[in-house]
């Protein structure tokens, strides 16, 4: 039997429903039912389904378990709990909080004011030793470990000094090491190496987890990078496999048990130089987990990059509003694009060359566009762009423009190469602030902004890249997007309804 007709057979007994009398009111043929329930024969059709459900009077959390048992029958039990991940980690990014970026971007350009609390980074550290000559000292509890990573972390990243992690995801270890240098609010340098699993079961902590976890820290923190290798977190170290982890500053070397109840602290310099070689030899063996881009002026830098080699087959992108940009020209540049801004004439021209250079290269391929139908009529009603920081234009774009802007797409679209397909707020699977672009044959592409920041992540993951693809294409093709034919309708009628 499979996971479907198990379930069908539980809620059938546990209703004490007849099989004979419930294809009768489901106008199936007997037999045919009865093959269903027992698992003789697939059950492909969700309509039918959902009306065996209706009849069998389930409650939605009954009704929940058995869509899921459709699901995982209908596309594998590798291909939901990947699916089902992939939606999480998209989830997770709405609740970035926007209080806590500006807090961050607020306090990173900040002086080191910290500094002037009467702690000076000799004394942080010394706090952890009995006296001025120890040089090894024993971590106990999880408390004190804490604290101890604390205070290295905080002597640290006041001083702009650069912090190597060595940690895993998914560990509360690496939850309070990621809070600490959040809470300091610094622009130093921070690199983690992180092991990926390739053989992980579909239900267990994964690459899509880790992804989920490294997305937040991209956002939260300026300068991280994080570096991956396969296999797993203790293969490297011989005798030091009961505390695998460890964080080096430039002060010290932290080793840490993986339950983050034990450390050793080292400044002796010997063993500290170790670490030091030690996390430089494995980074020579491991490969960008996430690249990230800062800044409008780098966004354009990396857009011409991405352009110029812009030749898949495929494409979805995922745009809260209408996805014009490659549909703007210089009229509409210099018209509204923010004269205040720093670097404005090399930001004008750069913006000019790039939007002409995504058009060319768009409308060779096929592009799928994902958007939130409420956020596309605001932009027609007010001409506001919610998804760009109002700092980059210095009004709503006018009626005659949003016009344009429209027409513009309704020529692409006719042209064969611009597909949109609407979804509606509840089911739109980012905030506003987010923006995906995800390539059949392997690279994925988010873009965060806020206030006066632009993000990009580059990943190229195949266990990321694959997933999110298959996710957006499935998501594109479900029942609760509205096709292109009517969704090229009902801007058609928005435009009739509020431009004209």
């Amino acid at each position: 039997m499979s996971i479907l007709s198990e379930c069908l057979d539980y809620f059938v007994k546990k209703k004490e429903q007849n099989i004979a009398e419930l294809a009768k009111k489901c106008r199936v043929d007997r037999s045919t039912m009865y093959q269903y329930i027992r698992g003789k024969r697939p059950l492909q059709n969700q309509e039918l389904l959902e009306t065996i459900l209706a009849e069998l009077r389930l409650t939605p959390e009954e009704r929940s378990k058995a869509m899921q048992a459709f699901e995982v029958t209908h596309v594998g039990e590798e291909k939901y709990y990947r699916r089902k991940k992939v939606k999480e980690l998209f989830a997770s990014l709405l609740t970035l909080e926007e209080s806590g970026a500006r807090k961050f971007i607020e306090k990173r350009d900040e002086k080191a004011s910290a500094l002037s609390v009467g702690r000076t980074k000799e004394n942080q550290i010394e706090s952890i030793f009995c006296s001025q000559s120890e040089e090894i000292r024993m971590l106990y509890g999880e408390v004190e470990v804490q604290k101890g990573i604390h205070t290295i972390l905080r002597s640290a990243l006041e001083e702009g000094g650069p912090v190597n992690l060595f940690l895993q995801p998914g560990t509360m270890l690496f939850l309070y090491t990621i809070n600490a240098i959040y809470e300091c609010a610094s622009a130093s340098p921070i690199r983690h190496i992180l092991c990926l699993n390739t053989n992980s079961a579909p239900m267990e902590y994964d690459t899509l987890d880790i992804v989920k976890s490294i997305m937040r820290c991209g956002v939260a923190i300026k300068e991280y990078s994080p570096y991956y290798y396969y296999g797993n977190s203790s293969e490297h170290y011989g005798m030091m496999n009961i505390l695998p982890y460890f964080i080096v500053t430039d002060d010290c070397a932290v080793q840490i048990a993986v339950d983050g109840k034990n450390a050793i602290v080292h400044r002796k310099e010997q063993i500290h130089q170790y670490f030091k070689d030690s996390f430089s030899r494995m980074l020579q063996l491991c490969y960008p987990l996430m690249k990230s881009k800062v800044g409008l002026d780098r966004r354009l830098t990396w857009g011409m990059d991405y352009a110029s080699d812009y030749h898949y087959e495929r494409t979805i992108e995922v745009s809260s509003g209408l996805c014009s940009l490659q549909f703007w020209n210089r009229d509409l540049i210099e018209t509204y694009l923010n004269p205040s801004i720093p670097g404005y004439k090399d930001l004008l021209e750069g913006m000019v060359r790039y939007t002409a250079l995504l058009y060319e290269v768009k409308k060779k391929d096929q592009i799928v566009i994902l958007m939130n139908s409420r956020y596309v009529l605001e932009f027609i009603q007010t001409g506001v762009f919610r998804e760009y920081p109002e700092i980059f234009f210095i009004s709503p774009l006018e009626k005659k423009d949003r016009k344009y802007l429209l027409e513009q797409i309704f020529q692409a679209i006719e042209e064969g190469w611009y597909h949109i397909r609407l979804l509606e707020e509840n089911e739109f699977p980012l905030d506003y602030r987010w923006e995906t672009v995800s390539h059949q044959n392997g690279k994925l592409y988010m873009q965060y902004c806020i206030h006066d920041q632009f993000r990009i992540f580059e990943f190229e993951i195949p266990e990321v890249t694959d997933a999110v693809y298959d996710y957006l294409q499935n998501l594109s093709e479900s029942r609760t997007v509205m096709g292109e034919e009517a969704s090229e309708q009902l801007l058609k009628r928005w435009l009739k309804e509020y431009l004209e």
